[in-house]
């Protein structure tokens, strides 16, 4: 999970170890998120936009180029809700993309298992 937030952040990691099914690795940066991408791929990632030094979309971009990473499902788990995010997004591959504000963290779980072929 990739955010800055430190009490989204927080509260995220709760809900996804409270199920007992997932192994939550957190960044808040988007320098820690490529550097933890890189030496430990994950099975699925949760990824803000507006982090503080290399943004979601640059991480994005970089995830899908390279062929050991381009296969891992991306959730795009961020505020920034204007359509040319959302068109960035799409250009780049296709990637579910949930608004904080108007997602429940139960929604954002539902999501994660469907990703993930968890029943």
């Amino acid at each position: 999970m990739v955010e800055d937030d430190p009490d989204l952040l927080f509260l995220m990691k709760k809900k996804l170890t409270d199920e007992h099914i997932f192994e939550v690795i957190t960044a808040e940066t988007g320098q820690q998120a490529l550097e933890l991408i890189n030496s430990q791929p994950p099975d699925l990632i949760l990824l803000d936009i507006l982090l503080p030094d290399i943004d979601g979309m640059t991480i994005l971009n970089d995830i899908s180029s390279r062929p050991e990473t381009k296969n891992i499902p991306v959730i795009i788990l961020s505020n920034l809700a204007d359509q040319g995010a959302f068109e960035q997004v799409a250009a780049i591959g296709h990637y579910e993309y949930l608004i904080k504000a108007k997602t429940e963290l139960q929604e954002v779980v539902k999501k994660i298992k469907i990703r993930l072929n968890i029943n």
